[in-house]
């Protein structure tokens, strides 16, 4: 069973800038794949799919444009994970479950970094006051004892860390087991 917790977090001044650049990079890969798709509709009407827009950046536009080199100095899992959330945009539009997909403004926008256990190595350990977090290290968490250790068995599968009003979060998916029944006599 996955279950899903929140708290607040306590970052240094150096997380806090790696924080914002990859939010700030997943802001402008979303905004660049909302642009690109757009252009490719108009003048092809065919849908660029995330992965295909994923090679495309990778092989063709940071060649093109080596002065975008910055794409690449953050986590790849966030950068991947907001062209995900663009074409999930994209997809719902072209189902007429929503409007067409809005650029996201700096400041305004719902933009968060993700993080993810993608192999054995890479483990997202939880202490009692604190979250290892790929890329950022150890952060300290404000609401001690709310987030479940992963000595306890638990493991987190990922994570997402968003920024309001100046204070940072930590949202995190925990894989946990079911919980037992009781026997019905």
């Amino acid at each position: 069973m996955l279950k899903s917790y929140k708290t607040e977090i306590n970052p240094t001044q150096e997380q806090i800038l790696v924080i914002h650049k990859t939010i700030g990079v997943c802001r402008y890969v979303y905004n660049l794949y909302l642009a690109h798709n757009k252009e490719e509709y108009e003048k092809e009407k065919e849908f660029v799919s995330g992965m295909e827009f994923s090679k495309w950046l990778n092989n063709v536009y940071l060649k093109e444009n080596p002065d975008k080199e910055w794409i690449k100095e953050v986590s790849s899992k966030s950068v991947k994970q907001s062209i995900m959330n663009a074409e999930k945009a994209f997809r719902w539009f072209f189902k007429h479950q929503s409007g067409f997909p809005k650029f996201k403004k700096k400041g305004k926008s719902d933009v968060k970094m993700y993080f993810v256990k993608t192999d054995v190595k890479a483990i997202i350990k939880c202490e009692r006051h604190r979250i290892k977090i790929p890329t950022l290290g150890w952060v300290g968490i404000k609401e001690k004892g709310y987030i479940p250790t992963t000595k306890s068995g638990k493991v987190i599968k990922s994570g997402t860390i968003s920024c309001k009003a100046g204070r940072y979060y930590v949202s995190v998916l925990v894989e946990e087991e079911e919980p037992k029944k009781a026997a019905v006599k």
